[in-house]
């Protein structure tokens, strides 16, 4: 019996999704301004009538790229929530789950950061917009949520007028941030700063720490509890390596 052909709609998203795999390679390895519809006509050797019968104009395929990368964020976010061993492995899974997206998807994670740009942003259809507004406002409620789980099994009490939500930001702040300086600013062993993962996963550990969240650990505490919920909770991911190599 010979296997079915796809119909139209497998086709058409067999296509978007190699149109995003190309797109996202140039500009991981060329950057955005070699991005354009005439160079994945090329790559993928095809009409530039074809590019644009899927997104009309490189904005809306980079915000596409985009809502992919939330996506795996949240899908990552989703596997952290199910870690076992109280609140404070569940937001270390958090941080796991962020440096496992930035070292194993490098191009999602500069998508993402590339299309906050006003000059992308707006030139964007409202609907992915939606999705990427949606997207984001899952994941930072889930891992507020995670917050809010912790006051309430007494594990954290947050000083007065500070909000989970505005907590969180300064996690994501510390996490996001960093990996996003380490991608752009080469100088960065110069001043000192050998391995931004690494400075990471200590930034992280003494900022829960002065919360007060507990338990509160060391750090060969934290780096055993790193390891072991990468293994446990992200069993398809590569393993991160250990701080000295990180």
């Amino acid at each position: 019996m010979k296997p079915s052909k796809p119909n139209k709609r497998q086709e058409i998203q067999r296509r978007e999704r190699q149109l995003l795999e190309t797109a996202g390679q140039i500009l991981l390895t060329e950057g955005y301004s070699e991005l354009s519809m005439e160079r994945l006509a090329d790559e993928l050797n095809t009409a530039k009538g074809t590019i644009y019968n899927h997104f009309p104009n490189r904005e809306e395929i980079v915000l596409a790229m985009a809502v992919q990368a939330i996506n795996k964020r949240q899908s990552l976010f989703d596997a952290a929530s199910t870690a076992k061993g109280g609140s404070r492995m569940r937001i270390l899974a958090v941080g796991v789950a962020c440096e496992i997206y930035v070292r194993s998807y490098p191009a999602l994670f500069l998508v993402e950061n590339l299309v906050r740009h006003a000059s992308i942003w707006d030139r964007c259809s409202d609907a992915r917009r939606d999705l990427m507004r949606n997207c984001e406002h899952r994941c930072m409620g889930l891992v507020a949520g995670v917050a809010r789980s912790a006051m309430a099994d007494g594990d954290l009490e947050l000083p007065r007028g500070l909000s989970p939500e505005e907590m969180v930001l300064s996690l994501w702040a510390l996490t996001s941030g960093s990996y996003l300086i380490g991608a752009t600013s080469p100088s960065l062993p110069e001043i000192g700063i050998g391995s931004v993962y690494r400075s990471v996963r200590i930034g992280i550990l003494h900022t829960i720490n002065g919360f007060n969240w507990q338990p509160i650990w060391n750090l060969d505490e934290h780096e055993k509890r790193i390891h072991e919920t990468t293994d446990s909770v992200f069993p398809d991911e590569p393993s991160l390596p250990p701080i000295e190599d990180a």
